[in-house]
Parts: structure tokens; C-alpha cells; sequence
């Protein structure tokens, strides 16, 4: 049942035939997922039941984008190495990856406990907090990942928590805390472009008043992702600031396009517009905002 159901999807007469176990990981370890899926899909007709082929498999789905497909296979290699960690880390980004928070955290919560001096289980706990919101929780188990006796001793996991903890702490309202880090971690090479760390700088550097320099990180944020709507709708609250109606109705606008169902840069525009006599503009917005809120649509900040 288990083989059928995760098989669903791929035609076998495209299959890699013949192919060996070392095949399948080579191309798995090239980027050839869908080759490498194939080629795992095959062995596992044979030894349905081997950890390896199980993991390359799922490894293989992921690498497609495809985490749905992946959970089988991982479920079913952590049930035969209960205590292979990897395996439950894989299942862990699967079920995240896949929507499943309820899933990932309650595997994530059994993983601490059994052993709580691993920073790399914390991390990942703390990083499904952020995803879901509670980001007081992800500041705490971010701390743990950084101070545990195992902890992230890779300077990408270290870099990886460190940024997800700055962000989740300025989500959580000690703006003050992570003004204090996010400049030294924007000053390391691997996070100069980082679009999520450029526009939480900008949103610290907003609510301390210094506009100049939230523009100079605005610019930066721009150049790094020029369709993102959040990044015109900062410049928007930016140009207000510093007198620029105009300016800041034309990003306000390109965020409301950019991201047709938010209501930031509408409720933004209602004001710009009114301030320079468009009445009939910020009626349409206040319009699309009540029904917006009628149909209990999300706020966003």
C-alpha cells in the first residue's frame, strides 16, 4: 500500500532501468531529482523496506519540490531507524514544507525532550515557531539552539538561527534587542542581500525615526527583489514621511498591484489620497477594505 501510494505520479516506462544504488545517489547528489526519484523508485520495487533507498528517495522528492510525496518515505525510514536523526530531520522539513505544522512540532517536541542539549532540534523548532507566528516561542527555542552544548557549530546553521532569532524578536516587540544585532549580522557577506533581514532593518530603522538611513536599506531591499511588494509599500511609508506624496502614492500603488490582496497599501493609499484631494480613489480603496473586512480577510501590518 505504502510503495503504490507514493508512486502515484511517475511513469515507469520513463524509469532509469537498471540503475544501482551508487546511480541513484550520484544523481541525486548532481541535482538530478526527478532522475535520481526514478532511479530510487526502482531499487524500492526490489528492497522496499531499505533505509538508504527510503531516504534518497525522499531526499529526491524534496529536491522536486514535491514534500507530500516525500513524508512516506520518511515516516517509513524513521519507523525502521527510529534512531537515525537526519531521517527525522527530513521528516521534520517535510511536514513543514508540506503545510503539517501540528505534525512537525509535535515531532520536533518529542525530539527535544529525548534530547535537549542538540542545538540543530532547537533551531528547527524554533524556525517552525516563526512560520506559525509565535514568535516569542521561536526567540526561546532560537536561544536554546545557540547556547545548547551541541549547538550550531556550522557557521550556516549559526548564521541560519541567528536571523530567523533577530527577525522573530523584532515580530515578538523587543525592537530594541535586535536593533543591537541585525547591523553585524547585514555586515556578513552571506546576508548583505538578505531581502527578509534588509526590510526588518528598514522597519527598525522606521520606528527610531531615521528615515535617511531606512531609505538607504530600502534601496538596498529594491535592488535585491524589485517586484517585492513589501519593499514598495516601506518606501511608500517612507516618502510620506520625508513630504513625498506623489513618490509615495506611486509605490503605495505598485505594492497594492504587486499584492492585490493586501490591505497595507490600500489603507495607505486612502490616506494619500485624500491628502491630495482624490476622493473618488480613496472611496474605491475604503470600499475594497470594508468588504475585505466583512469577509474577515487577514490584516497585515
Amino acid at each position: 500500500m505504502l510503495l503504490a501510494a507514493i508512486l502515484i505520479g511517475f511513469s515507469f516506462s520513463s524509469m532509469v532501468d537498471g540503475a544501482s544504488r551508487a546511480d541513484a545517489d550520484a544523481l541525486l547528489l548532481a541535482g538530478r531529482y526527478r532522475d535520481a526519484a526514478l532511479a530510487y523508485l526502482s531499487l524500492l520495487r526490489i528492497s522496499p523496506d531499505d533505509p538508504d533507498l527510503l531516504d534518497g528517495a525522499g531526499r529526491s522528492m524534496m529536491g522536486l519540490a514535491a514534500p507530500e510525496r516525500a513524508i512516506p518515505y520518511f515516516e517509513r525510514e524513521t519507523v525502521l531507524q527510529p534512531l537515525r536523526w537526519e531521517a527525522s530531520q527530513w521528516l521534520s522539513e517535510a511536514y513543514m514544507a508540506a503545510g503539517r505544522f501540528q505534525d512537525a512540532q509535535q515531532l520536533l517536541t518529542r525530539m527535544t525532550t529525548d534530547d535537549p542539549s542538540d542545538g540543530r532540534l532547537w533551531s528547527q523548532l524554533g524556525i517552525l515557531f516563526y512560520r506559525t507566528g509565535y514568535y516569542a516561542a521561536a526567540v526561546e527555542a532560537l536561544d536554546r539552539a545557540l547556547a545548547v552544548d551541541k549547538g550550531l557549530d556550522a557557521p550556516a546553521e549559526r548564521n541560519r538561527g541567528e536571523v530567523f532569532r533577530a527577525i522573530a524578536l523584532v515580530e515578538s516587540g523587543a525592537s530594541a534587542e535586535a536593533a543591537k544585532v541585525v547591523p553585524a549580522l547585514l555586515a556578513r557577506p552571506e546576508n548583505g542581500g538578505r531581502l527578509d533581514l534588509l526590510l526588518i532593518d528598514v522597519r527598525l530603522l522606521y520606528e527610531t525615526g531615521d528615515y535617511a538611513a531606512a531609505m538607504r536599506q530600502s534601496d538596498r531591499a529594491l535592488a535585491a527583489a524589485p517586484q517585492n511588494a513589501a519593499v514598495h509599500f516601506w518606501r511608500a511609508l517612507l516618502f510620506q514621511q520625508s513630504g513625498e506624496t506623489a513618490r509615495a502614492i506611486s509605490e503605495a500603488e505598485h505594492a497594492r498591484d504587486l499584492d492585490a490582496a493586501s490591505p497595507a497599501p490600500r489603507g495607505l493609499l486612502v490616506r494619500l489620497y485624500r491628502r491630495t484631494g482624490r476622493e473618488d480613489d480613496a472611496a474605491r480603496e475604503a470600499a475594497w477594505l470594508r468588504m475585505h473586512e466583512s469577509a474577515g480577510g487577514p490584516g497585515r501590518p
